[in-house]
């Protein structure tokens, strides 16, 4: 596959929610906390998603199309496995993990545009003045639908998550705001 394509998906993903995942991603603790979610089932992408609403004073249903649900399943989670079934201690995989992982990064920016396209496209609805606790009910919506996804090891972490979040602007004001085509 060429690098230098002349389609430039950057420039079409650049939205304000990908602007506050770059933001919130930048404070090692806040990774780490979205890494160790994901490691218990989480999404990672609704976990910013919840908490990017939040900063924008919205509640986040955890209501997702379909489509991006199987964009998730079938490409994002498909590369990250196989990025980690490589073993990072053989020094001959490292390019072949670095690519999976540049591979990666692009589906979760993929995952993200389409994810603010649904949010951009949802009624705004009631706000409220963004802050600690709509941020953990946010967050709590963003849970996986498995039973016991919230609990004594992950309530800690979400309330932690929710601080952080609490630190990053929001990116630009509002999910209906349109980005030039």
């Amino acid at each position: 596959m060429p690098e230098n394509d002349d389609h430039d998906t950057t420039a079409e993903t650049d939205t304000p929610l990908w602007r506050f995942a770059l933001a919130l991603w930048q404070q090692d603790a806040a990774r780490d906390l979205c890494l160790q979610l994901q490691e218990q089932g989480w999404s990672v992408t609704r976990l910013l998603c919840a908490g990017w609403m939040a900063r924008q004073g919205r509640h986040y249903s955890g209501n997702e199309p379909e489509s991006l649900q199987q964009w998730r399943r079938n490409v994002t989670e498909s590369i990250r496995h196989l990025k980690k079934s490589l073993g990072k201690s053989d020094s001959l995989l490292a390019p072949l993990r670095e690519s999976l992982a540049r591979a990666e990064l692009e589906a979760e920016r993929i995952e993200l545009y389409r994810a603010w396209q649904t949010l951009r496209d949802t009624a705004p609805g009631d706000t409220t003045r963004p802050g600690p606790s709509i941020t953990e009910s946010n967050l709590r919506q963003a849970a996986p639908a498995t039973n016991g996804s919230i609990n004594g090891m992950t309530e800690p972490m979400i309330r932690q998550l929710a601080q952080l979040i609490g630190t990053v602007s929001s990116g630009h004001s509002h999910p209906s705001g349109s980005q030039g085509a």
